[in-house]
């Protein structure tokens, strides 16, 4: 299955694309614009199994993102997680709002990222 990224700090992008290998994830789709991932979701027709937002993206924001793709028929029951270096509760509560299936503040490290994408698996797809 794909994961889709998106995120426009590289140095983050490297961050998940490396967390998430080391937990055996292994075709991940990273985009530093939400439209660009809007326009793969649309062309192809295999879902991904999970969604990794950045809140705060150059043009459509992750959130406008989250909306979008939870009201696509084609992605029903596909975890939207919220990434964001925000941890203010309107923020969270926007974000969840908006149908994210998550939020976790965006860690400084690997090691730290190692843990929150466990986190992610564990509550959000450990039941498939």
């Amino acid at each position: 299955m794909t994961s889709l990224i998106i995120e426009d700090s590289q140095i983050d992008a490297t961050l998940i694309t490396d967390a998430l290998t080391a937990q055996g994830f292994g075709d991940l789709q990273v985009f530093e614009r939400a439209e660009d991932a809007l326009t793969y979701i649309r062309s192809h027709d295999e879902k991904p199994d999970f969604c990794l937002v950045d809140s705060r993206l150059p043009g459509m924001s992750g959130t406008d993102f989250i909306k979008l793709v939870k009201a696509c028929q084609k992605m029903i029951g596909v975890p939207c997680i919220s990434l964001s270096t925000s941890n203010l509760k309107d923020e969270i509560r926007i974000a969840l709002d908006a149908g994210a299936d998550g939020y976790f503040v965006k860690p400084s490290d690997l090691e730290e990222y190692e843990r929150v994408i466990a986190r992610i698996i564990e509550t959000h797809l450990s039941e498939d």
